[in-house]
């Protein structure tokens, strides 16, 4: 949690939004941002968390779901994509960004 809280901020851009979201979850919210300039974000956070080492302990990996929020749809129902698609990254073996 400790590697992904210090790098976030450092990839958000003005206007972006970062938050926890449960133990070891992050929001990270782009407002205005084309699905495929959110996964490309994505992929860089993936790539920087896996670039960390600490002597002593495992490699570092982040699993990422992204969704572009569609004009119909609720907030609840937005996370919801989001929360699936981290979830499927989480069970296809880790260490991916998905979209929903």
């Amino acid at each position: 949690g400790v590697s992904v809280k210090l790098r976030l901020p450092h990839c958000a851009r003005k206007g972006d939004l970062v938050f926890r979201w449960g133990g070891e979850e992050f929001v990270l919210l782009l407002p205005r941002t084309p699905l495929d300039t959110a996964l490309s974000l994505a992929e860089t956070i993936r790539v920087s968390v896996a670039k960390v080492s600490i002597s002593g302990l495992p490699r570092f990996t982040v699993s990422i779901g992204v969704a572009h929020h569609e004009g119909n749809e609720s907030i609840d129902e937005l996370f919801k994509r989001v929360d699936d698609a981290l979830y499927r990254a989480k069970n296809d073996g880790r260490n991916r960004v998905l979209a929903a």
